[in-house]
């Protein structure tokens, strides 16, 4: 590999660890009245309306806070995974970065399911694992078609490796998350969450 390929590699390596510190930024304490930015996860945003809500209840003026945080949450659950269950939801997730591989020209090579897992306290994390050859330009154009798809979507590991110097192209083992409300994953709830749902109690 030639030191032009080398340097090429590096600056995609550091291209996506930039890129994943942002988009994994799901859970770092929003300061109080802080808007949620349109990058932020359903859970990011979940947390940013109970701060709202809190703080209505203490002042009036703080209706608007909550009305805003509402409507960014409203949005963003319209985004959410449409199955009516995990298992569902990652034959969703198969098919939709399926799609979006075509769609760069990229071919999947494979893919493995992730364990479904508790997001916040109200969703599950739905993942898929894929791996492929790609050109970087191509790659760098599927993680900008990840971040602005229909469904949200992040990028919780990804791993780039050399593979045909002579094309420059890379080995890719890319794992995405999808996201489902929690009511359509029970089994993913505390215990005791579980327990208070089963004696009728409000989450």
């Amino acid at each position: 590999m030639s030191d032009r390929d080398k340097r090429a590699l590096r600056w995609l390596g550091g291209a996506l660890v930039l890129f994943l510190i942002f988009q994994l930024d799901f859970f770092s304490p929003s300061a109080p009245g802080a808007v949620a930015s349109p990058s932020d996860s359903v859970a990011r945003l979940e947390q940013d309306l109970k701060i709202a809500q809190l703080r209505a209840r203490r002042k009036p003026i703080s209706d608007a806070e909550l009305a805003a945080a509402q409507r960014l949450l409203e949005v963003r659950e319209q985004r959410l995974l449409t199955s009516a269950d995990p298992a569902l939801a990652q034959a969703e997730m198969q098919q939709i970065m399926g799609e979006m591989l075509v769609a760069e020209g990229i071919v999947m090579k494979g893919s493995r399911f992730v364990t479904a897992a508790l997001e916040g306290e109200d969703y599950a994390r739905i993942g898929v694992s894929v791996n492929f050859s790609c050109g970087i330009e191509q790659l760098v154009n599927l993680m900008a078609s990840i971040a602005n798809a229909e469904r949200l979507l992040t990028p919780r590991d990804v791993r780039v490796r050399p593979d045909n110097k002579e094309i420059k192209s890379v080995r890719v083992e890319l794992t995405v998350a999808g996201y489902l409300p929690l009511d359509r994953a029970p089994e993913l709830r505390p215990k005791e969450r579980q327990a208070t749902t089963a004696q009728g109690g409000l989450l």
